[in-house]
């Protein structure tokens, strides 16, 4: 009679040694007669199928009986396939290039597939999993004896029946594990899956148990009190028979509790709480846990306030659900993970598992600090050109191998050259503060493109928007332009704290635009009303000097104090008709870093380096989809270009050109306005070719005049500036940003001072992470169809004055 296996094992610990008999149920439990006559033994009955035989440890002859039973239950074929088999106990098998006659393991090919496919083919997966002809070049195991003692045939079958029942059970007997934390972790998911009370009731170095803890129900007999109530169902003794009312658990019994620590005598949990139970020991002078003894087996009942259900347990199960939607509401993770596990999570514990895997997703926000240089280094290394700064506090202690960060400012190589490639000199500067436990500002310097689009060139995180910190990234900014003191840059700005100072020092010859939008907010706080703000538009959008005279006289008009409050600001600062016509744009908002910080809000409560990363990638995936568009546009011109050409084409068929026979033509519009044309210098008196580069609607006229009379330049494309020509547009997204590798593989730094995070006093009270409104802002916002008061202040009825009211108001005598 040939049993499925036999596997005999030693374990050095306690001496004991124990054979495993499995046999069908059609073999009657393998010759179980012959095994009943062994003297010393003691029969433990797991399943119908599997015994366990335990032999005392000074028992010699029993020893001898079971070594003899074992050696006639192998057939005689048997040892003559072992004996043809090579002697391989010193071979030490390498999984990619052992070739043997094994199953094909499929289960990576299980997880690539549909569940509901996988189901309807289970009968061929099982039919090609036992075909011997087929190899399998990722199995570790090779069929062959490695193991002093142990037969090739006991290591076939054992292996035969751990593929069988790999996919199947949870545990199984043989089972290995690489440490005992990997079989710990498989118990608290077992427990939480199963609904059980599972916990490690011995932990030890050779050996793990684990147990279930579930309590088993027993139904009281329901007696009367006596005040008349009903007795309780309690499995807990009872303090006096007074209290609760009879009851059927007696004091023999004792309380279901477990003993599992202190000195003394301790109860086996399993003697009366549920049998479940499995152990596993480690093999001798090796890292190898098995699994020896398995009692699968639970009479308790399952419990939806499982102990293993933790936070940490939960944020595993959410990981990839959090990465890819890390906004989900906490309510949607709670209500997920209750069908899932048919557990109780609470709403606080949904928080704290979506808090834990945010954490493993983005990273740790101090050990990402002692990163830093690592992935700098990864960066210069993937992306050629690039320059990278990183600035720390001073230490007042010189031994010290710790610095705190400061600041660090990044230009990517890329995004130089197609900066370069523009050739636009302009640059909008701003600053966003960041969201997470550390506090700072993300300083960025973007451009505008041939399409009057975005593109970033360089970012910094400092420490706050001072003059110190701007001064230092508009240096870092100059180094990376080769951008001297004396150069006539344009920079426009929101008029931050420090920026002015900063530039003056930095750029003193550079144009600096001021954003329109901030004057306009700064104005409302004294001069409210539309007819202010169209005042101001018509100040910023006329060209010529003259008419800003006149609209400024216009103002004057209307308010002296207004007037004289705008006056204290240049006009070149926020006036097209005092800009220079260098930068190549009549650009009056700060725009393109308001759309900046928009496109990067989900970096700001990132830890530093995936802050970093999140603005990289955004630049990479950026210069994608601008090439996608390239693709699809035709023509001479960029889209933003034609767009305009188009229009001035179409005003011009409204003005009369005249010739005076050399390079200037008089342009005259159908209300007696009058321009004069130099195509030479390819100029116009409304200075409106001059600021764009693209020709106004009267130098199109007049080279249509110039066309018909003199047969040159007919086309008005080809008196459009360089910059944007679809050549150009190629040109500047030509320059690609580079992926880089993970983390595991980043080169180590060779610089020995540590980078630590900075000081940071936590503020009293839950964080702030929205941005403060200005009055103004909530001015526009609309309640119920009516206009929302909230921000606005009022003014008070008796002081006349603002942010409160008459019933609040506390100036009545100095008002009366």
């Amino acid at each position: 009679m040939d049993p499925d296996y036999i596997f005999r094992e030693h374990m050095t610990q306690d001496e004991v040694n124990k054979i495993y008999l499995c046999s069908p149920s059609s073999h009657k439990q393998c010759e179980e007669d012959r095994i009943e006559e062994l003297s010393g033994l003691e029969i433990v009955t797991i399943d119908k199928n599997r015994q366990i035989l335990s032999l005392n440890q000074n028992d010699n002859e029993a020893d001898d009986k079971v070594n003899h039973l074992a050696e006639n239950v192998i057939s005689e074929a048997d040892v003559e396939d072992d004996e043809n088999e090579p002697d391989d106990d010193d071979f030490i098998p390498n999984h990619e290039d052992v070739i043997d006659d094994v199953e094909v393991d499929m289960r990576d090919f299980r997880f690539n597939v549909d569940e509901n496919i996988e189901l309807e083919n289970q009968e061929a997966n099982e039919q090609v999993e036992n075909d011997p002809e087929i190899l399998d070049n990722e199995e570790f195991d090779s069929g062959s004896a490695s193991d002093e003692g142990e037969t090739s045939h006991v290591k076939r079958t054992l292996r035969q029946y751990r593929k069988a029942h790999h996919n199947t059970d949870t545990f199984y007997i043989g089972q290995t594990f690489g440490s005992k934390e990997e079989f710990k972790k498989l118990v608290r998911e077992h427990g939480v899956k199963t609904r059980r009370q599972i916990r490690v009731f011995k932990d030890e170095s050779l050996r793990v148990r684990a147990v279930c803890w579930g309590t088993i129900p027993k139904f009281d007999d329901y007696a009367p009190s006596n005040d008349g109530g009903r007795c309780k169902k309690t499995n807990e003794v009872q303090p006096s028979n007074e209290c609760v009312g009879s009851s059927n658990v007696s004091k023999d019994e004792g309380p279901l509790v477990k003993n599992v620590g202190g000195r003394g005598k301790k109860s086996n949990p399993e003697d009366e709480g549920c049998p479940w139970a499995v152990l596993i020991s480690r093999k001798e002078d090796t890292e190898t846990w098995v699994l020896k003894t398995l009692v699968d087996e639970h009479t308790c009942h399952p419990t939806r306030k499982v102990k293993g259900c933790t936070a940490t347990f939960l944020s595993t199960q959410i990981m990839e659900q959090i990465r890819d939607n890390p906004t989900i509401p906490v309510k949607a993770i709670q209500e997920h993970l209750q069908r899932m596990f048919e557990v109780e999570v609470s709403h606080m514990k949904a928080f704290r598992a979506k808090t834990i895997a945010l954490e493993k997703i983005n990273g740790d926000y101090n050990l990402q600090y002692g990163m830093l240089r690592d992935y700098v280094e990864e960066l210069v290394k993937s992306n050629p050109g690039t320059t990278v700064k990183i600035e720390v506090e001073p230490s007042t202690d010189p031994t010290s191998n710790t610095r705190k960060f400061k600041r660090i400012h990044l230009c990517l190589g890329s995004l130089k050259k197609g900066f370069k490639a523009i050739g636009r000199d302009l640059l909008g500067l701003d600053g966003a503060f960041l969201k997470g436990p550390y506090p700072g500002q993300v300083l960025t310097a973007v451009g505008v493109d041939p399409n009057n689009s975005i593109y970033p060139l360089s970012y910094a995180i400092v420490e706050a928007e001072t003059l110190n910190s701007w001064t230092w990234f508009l240096n870092c900014l100059g180094e990376d332009l080769g951008l001297e003191a004396n150069s006539n840059f344009t920079f426009i700005s929101d008029r931050q704290k420090g920026i002015i100072p900063a530039l003056e020092k930095v750029f003193p010859c550079a144009e600096h635009r001021f954003c329109l939008r901030h004057i306009n907010e700064n104005m409302k706080q004294k001069f409210r009303g539309k007819a202010y703000k169209d005042a101001l538009w018509k100040l910023a959008t006329v060209t010529t000097t003259i008419q800003f005279e006149k609209a400024m006289d216009e103002l004057k008009a209307l308010n002296k104090d207004a007037q004289e409050w705008l006056s204290k600001i240049p006009p070149k600062q926020w006036s097209r008709s005092h800009f220079s016509g260098r930068a190549v744009s009549d650009v009056l908002l700060n725009n393109m870093c308001e759309v900046m910080n928009a496109k990067i809000l989900g970096a700001r409560d990132k830890p530093i380096i995936t802050a970093l990363e999140y603005i990289r990638d955004y630049c990479m995936k950026r210069i994608v989809t601008i090439l996608n568009v390239i693709d699809k546009s035709q023509g001479l011109l960029t889209p933003y270009a034609t767009k305009l050409i188009e229009k001035n084409k179409k005003d011009a068929n409204r003005y009369r050109v005249s010739w005076n026979g050399e390079d200037h033509y008089q342009v005259i519009g159908t209300t007696d306005n009058q321009y004069v044309v130099n195509m030479d210098e390819r100029t116009c008196a409304c200075r409106g070719w001059e600021l764009t580069g693209i020709p106004c609607r009267h130098a199109v006229a007049a080279i249509w005049n110039r066309a018909v009379f003199k047969n040159e330049g007919g086309m008005v494309e080809s008196y459009v500036n360089p910059i944007y020509r679809m050549d150009r547009w190629k040109a500047v997204y030509s320059y690609k940003v580079y992926p880089i590798n993970g983390s595991s593989l980043w080169p180590k730094s060779q610089v020995p001072i540590i980078i630590i995070p900075p000081t940071h006093h936590k503020p009293v009270g839950r964080p702030r992470k929205a941005r403060k409104r200005s009055a103004i802002e909530m001015e526009e916002v609309t309640r119920t169809g009516k206009l929302s008061k909230k921000g606005s202040g009022g003014t008070c009825s008796k002081c006349k004055k603002k942010g409160h009211n008459s019933r609040t108001c506390k100036g009545q005598e100095q008002a009366g």
